[in-house]
């Protein structure tokens, strides 16, 4: 039998579309019963999903990319050039090092799985973030790939998707602490639903921006980022009570009663939604139980927002506990390039001043927020229910340049997952001693997706629905690891 997840709308009298695939009669624009069945041969044997699975995923993505030298597969062995500058520290788990600047970070290796062989040719910040986050790479390999309808859907997008028969005001899934390329002035693709339909898009936040500078060139990190970070909408327009606009609210649902009888488009149904969203956020943020709270990091202690870091991303990953703790199932904090608003510039994508960036900036913040979220989760007794992944779109290139920088390399970059789902003291794959490519276990972004959605009980040899009600596979390409879940 083949199992689609998705909309059940009654066409041709009283036949669904998903009674109309069973009995053979309707082809999808190509996509034919015999086809799909084929493709349901082809389905591996169910996946035995692990029994402690991930309820909710904290993504923290480290755009720009991360070497992996300077993070959790330091080359002592390798020459100099190859080597960088840094030392390396014993983790929790015997024979296993990190680099030495994350001192709190290796502690919790006993906890985790860590992926060394990960690895995609998409060798571009744009077309790595969009086949990270997706499984599927772009059509081309440019330098801006734009955002496009027809791409795969985000992984935080396909848990919304997932979540719509729950009851919920705050969405399933989120992208914080603004969406990728703002601080560049442009819009790069990745978190959003593509073919499942724009109204799947995780509610993605915006920030603003505090302490500006204006950096003398790209590499021109003087301080961490600090802002305020909030969603879209949640406030009330200044003279208008909430009484009033519960008023407008039973007006507008009036309208859309005499809309519906007239029908509804595609534009239509993802508008009805955001004003469904917006009409929810305006009415309930402000009650005591009301899961938007999540924002307002001023309710914790001083004490907790100095452990987790007064910085952008030590604020968005309070957030993001907050936020699990209120149910949500899938929160990206997304490091952002901040060159073109007055901020800092770089991310992780250093081609120069590496070694400076990466002491003074880079993992101190990465050491303190993730080290912070892992004590929090454990001490509120949701660690056992939350997977932490830590990735980027890429990693950096073996051998240091001449402007002291490394450059892109998509060939091989590290994933770090602490918590539910997957194994504990788990090193999967390894690359050869220069961190040029994968030596054994490469693990492509599909992979990696496939196995995510196993840690969190999803079969990902599903069909979703395409926004054009058309079954397509969760994770075409991608399987999942066994080795990984526990």
């Amino acid at each position: 039998m083949i199992h689609l997840l998705g909309s059940t709308k009654r066409v041709c009298g009283n036949f669904s579309r998903r009674e109309m695939l069973r009995v053979g009669g309707l082809s999808l624009l190509g996509l034919s019963l015999d086809s799909l069945l084929r493709a349901e041969d082809a389905r591996p044997t169910p996946l035995a999903l692990p029994a402690r699975r991930a309820k909710s995923v904290i993504l923290l993505y480290l755009f720009g990319g991360p070497s992996v030298q300077e993070t959790f597969d330091p080359k002592p062995n390798a020459p100099r050039e190859f080597r960088g500058e840094f030392g390396s520290i014993p983790t929790s788990v015997p024979g296993v090092h990190f680099c030495e600047y994350l001192p709190r970070m290796a502690k919790w290796m006993h906890r985790s799985t860590l992926i060394r062989s990960a690895t995609h040719d998409m060798n571009d910040h744009s077309a790595g973030l969009l086949y990270t986050m997706t499984g599927a790479p772009p059509e081309k390999l440019e330098s801006l790939v734009p955002t496009l309808s027809t791409q795969a859907p985000s992984m935080n997008s396909v848990i919304e998707y997932l979540s719509r028969s729950e009851r919920r005001t705050m969405p399933a899934t989120s992208w914080m602490p603004c969406y990728p390329g703002w601080g560049q002035q442009i819009t790069r693709p990745g978190p959003f639903a593509g073919w499942l339909g724009s109204k799947w898009d995780p509610l993605i936040t915006q920030c603003e921006l505090r302490d500006l500078y204006t950096p003398k060139d790209f590499y021109d990190v003087q301080r961490h980022p600090v802002g305020r970070i909030v969603p879209l909408g949640t406030q009330l327009s200044a003279g208008i009570s909430l009484d009033r606009f519960k008023g407008r609210r039973q007006l507008a649902e009036q309208l859309h009663q005499s809309a519906a009888a007239i029908g509804n488009s595609e534009a239509y149904e993802r508008f009805d939604e955001y004003q469904r969203r917006a009409f929810d956020i305006l009415t309930e943020a402000g009650s005591a139980n009301s899961p938007w709270r999540a924002f307002d990091v001023a309710e914790e202690k001083p004490t907790t927002r100095d452990r987790y870091g007064r910085h952008l991303y030590g604020e968005a990953a309070l957030m993001a506990r907050r936020m699990v703790e209120r149910g949500a199932r899938f929160v990206t904090v997304c490091w952002e390039s901040f060159e073109k608003v007055g901020g800092d510039p770089t991310a992780w994508d250093t081609h120069s001043g590496h070694f400076p960036i990466m002491k003074d900036y880079r993992l101190p913040a990465l050491d303190q927020v993730y080290s912070a979220l892992c004590e929090d989760l454990q001490d509120r007794g949701l660690l056992d229910e939350t997977l932490i992944v830590v990735m980027g779109e890429m990693g950096r290139a073996p051998k240091v340049n001449a402007s002291g920088g490394r450059d892109h390399w998509s060939y091989l970059y590290n994933i770090l997952m602490t918590g539910a789902g997957v194994k504990q003291g788990l090193v999967y794959g390894a690359s050869d001693d220069r961190a040029e490519r994968p030596t054994e276990h490469p693990v492509t972004p599909a992979d990696f997706i496939a196995t995510l959605y196993g840690a969190m009980g999803i079969d990902p040899n599903i069909f979703l629905e395409d926004a054009l009600g058309r079954p397509r596979p969760l994770t075409p390409g991608g399987s999942v690891i066994p080795a990984i879940l526990a």
